[in-house]
């Protein structure tokens, strides 16, 4: 072992011994105490030995060029706070202390060090929540409304169907006398067509970006793919029909006349089963209306309904959580208009879709090609069909604290 070695192995081992015996000062523990710590910590060695062996260290390092603040991490300007030097310092008080044979002590204060805090790390490290988390939207329902009926190919995207003609067709039988001529019905049917609508997105993308960012180019995918599902959403209820919109719902179903009945303190609960009546009443053998479509501001009016004793109203034809009034399903649709409602029987009526479905393509537009950019297109073609002769099957209600108001005249 080289001198600059044992000068460093000596100087740690005495440091460590040292540590053990600052806890002591620093907890103020009597002479008595001390003294048998050094004395076990320094193998029977008394102060002034102890102090030799600090003296003898210091002067080896000093012999090989060794820089006392080197020794276990002392740093010279730190040199008031290093324990050692403390001690050396008060020697000669402290052996007096312990040659006394009164019960007394010589004190001395070992400084604080500067305390260590988080803020005193400075680094970038930290956690990273690598999770993507999709973009709010509101529930998307109407699809799940009919059933769907898949077009094949060179279908020209026309769905041509059969409908009544209702405005000729007439029902005639009367009860006949002997002899009598037997009454005329008329019948009468339309050939009617309806075309497929095209709803789409788009966005441009890098070349770098798919392959780079493959994990963020998944979510533009499925991102495309939800904003189709939405304007369809958006379509089967509120499209008009004209130029690439879808005939949706509101277009088809008749809008509803408030009727007067007199009831006292009408409510919505009120209000659906005279809707019903409207729907059923003399048609009851084709339609039973199966689902009533309010955002959640109207479903929470009538839920939250309470009498001048505060207790919830529920009247006996209606479920427990409030979900089916007279039989009829509640749907939350937060596309609906406050103040509006639509009521219905969704067995009359489908969605036909094209075969291919919905589809996601690449492709270039303009100079995208050269610039190493690309377009990511989403797609899908289909149509709503509610017959004429299936329309009076539903109902809007345009203004429902009007309709309700009127069942008390």
């Amino acid at each position: 072992m080289t001198e600059l070695e044992l000068a460093q192995k000596r100087a740690n081992d005495l440091n460590t011994k040292l540590d053990e015996f600052k806890s002591l000062v620093e907890a103020k523990a009597s002479k008595e105490d001390i003294s048998e710590a050094i004395s076990g910590a320094f193998e029977g060695k008394t102060i002034k030995e102890v102090m030799d062996s600090i003296v003898e260290v210091k002067e080896l390092a000093d012999e090989i060029g060794l820089q006392v603040g080197e020794l276990k991490n002392v740093r010279k300007e730190n040199e008031s706070n290093d324990l050692g030097a403390i001690i050396k310092e008060n020697y000669e008080a402290s052996v007096s202390a312990v040659k006394s044979n009164r019960r007394d002590m010589h004190e001395f204060t070992v400084s604080e060090k500067a305390l260590a805090t988080v803020s005193a790390v400075t680094s970038t490290r930290s956690y990273r929540d690598n999770e993507l988390v999709p973009l709010d939207a509101r529930r998307m329902v109407m699809q799940d409304l009919w059933r769907h009926v898949s077009i094949g190919k060179d279908s020209a995207g026309t769905i041509v169907y059969i409908d009544w003609d209702t405005a000729t067709t007439a029902r005639a039988a009367a009860a006949v006398a002997e002899g009598l001529q037997f009454p005329e019905s008329t019948v009468a049917w339309e050939e009617k067509s309806i075309l497929m609508k095209k709803i789409g997105d788009s966005i441009p993308v890098t070349e770098e970006f798919v392959v780079d960012q493959s994990r963020f180019a998944g979510e533009i995918q499925a991102f495309l793919g939800q904003n189709v599902q939405l304007e369809l959403d958006n379509q089967l209820l509120l499209g008009d029909g004209t130029g690439a919109n879808i005939l949706g719902l509101d277009a088809k179903a008749p809008l509803f006349t408030p009727v007067n009945r007199g009831f006292t303190a009408p409510t919505l609960y009120d209000l659906v089963p005279i809707l019903r009546e409207t729907i059923v009443k003399g048609k009851g053998n084709k339609f039973a209306p199966n689902f009533l479509m309010m955002n959640i501001t109207e479903i929470n009016k009538y839920k939250l309904e309470k009498d001048a004793n505060n207790n919830y109203i529920m009247p006996p034809f209606v479920s427990a959580s409030g979900d089916v009034i007279d039989g009829i399903l509640v749907i939350e649709n937060n596309n609906v208009a406050d103040n509006v409602l639509y009521i219905g029987d969704s067995r009359h009526g489908r969605i036909y879709d094209a075969a291919e479905g919905y589809t996601l393509s690449v492709g270039y537009v303009d100079d995208q090609f050269t610039g190493d950019i690309k377009t990511l297109k989403a797609r899908k073609r289909t149509c709503l069909l509610i017959k004429d002769s299936e329309a009076p099957g539903y109902l809007k209600v345009a203004d429902i604290a009007a309709a309700i108001a009127a069942l008390a005249v």
